[in-house]
């Protein structure tokens, strides 16, 4: 059966689609990224058998809820190069500091929440991490 959906509806997951990015690649390094906008790491290790189902529910339904947080610009997939077995690593970049805490108190990063109660009992560890940029720091001299 093929649905078919409305123009509106359409360019809003294309603009999805073109937020959802591997800025690490567009940057060169993770290290780019955080230079510039503040990131949220989640790390999650479950069931290797589930990984792959859990993959698809994360790319069709969890991350278009996450992609309409506002304040959240893009998204990002980490990998290493020889993973745990199980392990799933996301970034999202916020547009600023100002807009980390109304993202994530907002009504849309509640849904995203809620995605996650699927997968309650085959997540063993989970964990959210936030990092911000650091101004430079001034050089202080001392003379006795």
């Amino acid at each position: 059966m093929r649905m078919y959906h409305s123009i509106a509806a359409c360019a809003a997951r294309k603009e999805r689609r073109k937020r959802y990015s591997n800025l690490p690649t567009q940057r060169g390094t993770l290290k780019g990224v955080m230079e510039t906008h503040p990131i949220m790491i989640v790390r999650a290790r479950l069931d290797p058998g589930v990984l792959d189902e859990f993959e698809a529910w994360h790319r069709e339904t969890h991350l278009p809820h996450v992609l309409e947080i506002p304040g959240i610009v893009s998204a990002f997939r980490v990998r290493g190069q020889s993973p745990i077995a199980g392990s799933h690593l996301m970034g999202y970049a916020f547009e600023s500091e100002s807009a980390v805490q109304p993202a994530l108190s907002s009504k849309e990063a509640q849904q995203a929440r809620r995605d996650w109660e699927r997968w309650a009992d085959q997540v063993y560890e989970l964990s959210v991490e936030i990092y911000a940029p650091l101004a430079p720091l001034p050089i202080f001299q001392h003379q006795n």
